[in-house]
């Protein structure tokens, strides 16, 4: 059976038409999981709806691909969000796991609280070390600095009478 010009060209046309609606199918899709994204971002990080997804971490990366992992494939997800998927169920793990400084956190807390606001984070060092906590000093900084524990009174500045080097004053030449 041989077909005439006419009925190629309306078959051909109509393979074009569901090859093109395809197409747009799979940019709609895109464009879905893109928005989504945008939602994701402001619902779960409270960040700015215009942010570039390559600027966020991948902690939040892995938070956002957390949230629409039940909607798109992760695949897709990591390919858009331009994140290895290893790096994912890394992200994954350590959300997962406990703070190891908890209970540091929650000491250095209620000492800073007890004495007025005022200790430093030297000084909340000596006293955990007084008390049979051994940590570093820079743990108990980053710590004090995670929670915003900042002191109230600044030291004032040990009084220097030295003004430097005394010398005449060269008269103009020119």
């Amino acid at each position: 059976m041989r077909y005439t010009k006419e009925q190629i060209i309306v078959a051909l046309t109509f393979l074009q038409a569901a090859d093109n609606i395809e197409d747009l199918k799979e940019k709609m899709l895109d464009m879905q999981m893109e928005i989504d994204i945008l939602k994701e971002t402001i619902n779960v990080l409270k960040k700015d709806p215009g942010v570039d997804q390559t600027v966020l971490k991948n902690r939040e990366k892995a938070v956002i691909i957390g949230a629409l992992k039940n909607k798109y494939s992760l695949p897709k997800l990591c390919f858009k969000l331009e994140i290895p998927r290893s790096s994912y169920y890394y992200q994954k793990a350590a959300l997962r796991t406990d703070d190891k400084y908890r209970e540091l956190r929650s000491r250095i807390i209620k000492v800073f609280q007890d004495n007025r606001c005022v200790y430093g984070y030297r000084k909340i060092h000596q006293l955990l070390r007084q008390k049979g906590t051994i940590v570093s000093e820079k743990i108990v900084h980053r710590i004090m600095k995670e929670e915003s524990l900042v002191i109230k009174i600044r030291r004032r500045c040990k009084y220097n009478s030295y003004q430097g080097e005394l010398s005449m004053a060269q008269s103009s030449s020119v």
